[in-house]
C-alpha cells in the first residue's frame, strides 16, 4: 500500500513525516514519486489533475497512475505527458462518460482499469494498445463489448461484468480472435444466448457468466466450473 503524502512543494521532510499544514495536497511529493514511480491519489474528492503534478511525475518518470475512488469526469487533460513511460492507469470509480481518442498514445500501458464509471463506448482508437494485458470496464453502461476490444491482441484478461450487455460475439472478428484471453467476465449483463462457438475459446481459464437471462448452459453446468461450460458449448456446435 504506498501512502499518500504531502503535494510538491510540502515544508514537509522527504520522508513524508511532519505537521500537516493548511495546504495540505491529496498527491504524492516528487520525492514520493521518485522511489515509486507512482502517482496515487485515492478517495480524495479530486476533479481534476493539476498540470505542474503532472509535470513532476514525467520529470520522476512515473509509470503507474491510479486516481480512483474521486470526482473526475473526465481523463486528466495533461496526462498524455506521461504517455512515453506509462505502463498501468486505474481510473476506476469516478464520474468518466467518455475516452478521448488520444488514449492511443499510451502504446506501454499493460493495465487500464475504467471501472465504475458512466462509459458506454470506447473510442476505436483505444485498439491501438497492442501491448495490453488487463482491460477492466465492469460497472459501466456498455450495452455491447466495444469494437476497438477485439483488437487488442495480447489482452490476457477482459473484466465487463455489471453492464447492460445483450450479447457475445464470439467468432473470429470478435471475442475468438483474442488468443491469449485467460479471464473473462461477463457476469451480471442481459446476454440472452451464449453462442456455442465460445467453447473454442479453449484458453479460457476463468469464465464469468452467472447473473445473465440466458436459458442454456443451466446453472448446474455453469456450477462445474469453465471447464465444463466450454467442453457443453463445443458440443452445441453445429456440425
Amino acid at each position: 500500500m504506498i501512502v499518500v503524502h504531502d503535494g510538491l512543494n510540502s515544508p514537509r521532510g522527504h520522508d513524508g513525516t511532519g505537521d500537516a499544514g493548511e495546504n495540505r495536497s491529496p498527491f504524492p511529493d516528487k520525492y514520493l514519486m521518485r522511489n515509486t514511480r507512482i502517482l496515487r491519489a485515492s478517495n480524495a474528492q479530486i476533479r481534476e489533475v493539476p498540470m505542474e503534478v503532472l509535470e513532476a511525475a514525467q520529470r520522476e518518470m512515473v509509470n503507474i497512475v491510479s486516481l480512483d475512488d474521486n470526482l473526475l469526469r473526465e481523463v486528466p487533460k495533461d496526462l498524455n505527458l506521461l504517455a512515453e513511460h506509462l505502463t498501468q492507469l486505474t481510473l476506476n470509480l469516478n464520474q468518466i462518460s467518455y475516452i478521448p481518442t488520444n488514449i492511443s498514445q499510451y502504446s506501454k500501458l499493460w493495465v487500464l482499469n475504467l471501472s465504475g464509471n458512466l462509459l458506454c463506448d470506447l473510442p476505436m482508437e483505444l485498439g491501438g494498445l497492442q501491448l495490453l494485458r488487463e482491460l477492466d470496464i465492469s460497472h459501466n453502461r456498455f450495452q455491447r463489448l466495444p469494437t476497438c476490444i477485439y483488437e487488442l491482441k495480447c489482452l490476457e484478461s477482459l473484466s465487463a461484468h455489471d453492464n447492460r450487455i445483450k450479447g457475445i460475439d464470439a467468432s473470429e472478428k470478435g471475442l475468438g480472435g483474442l488468443r491469449e484471453l485467460h479471464n473473462l467476465n461477463l457476469s451480471n449483463n442481459d446476454i440472452q444466448v451464449v453462442p456455442p462457438v465460445l467453447g473454442n475459446m479453449r484458453k479460457l481459464e476463468n469464465l464469468g457468466l452467472w447473473g445473465n437471462p440466458f436459458r442454456q448452459p443451466r446453472h448446474q453446468i455453469l456450477s462445474m466450473g469453465t471447464q465444463a461450460v466450454l467442453s457443453y458449448l463445443r458440443t452445441r456446435i453445429p456440425i
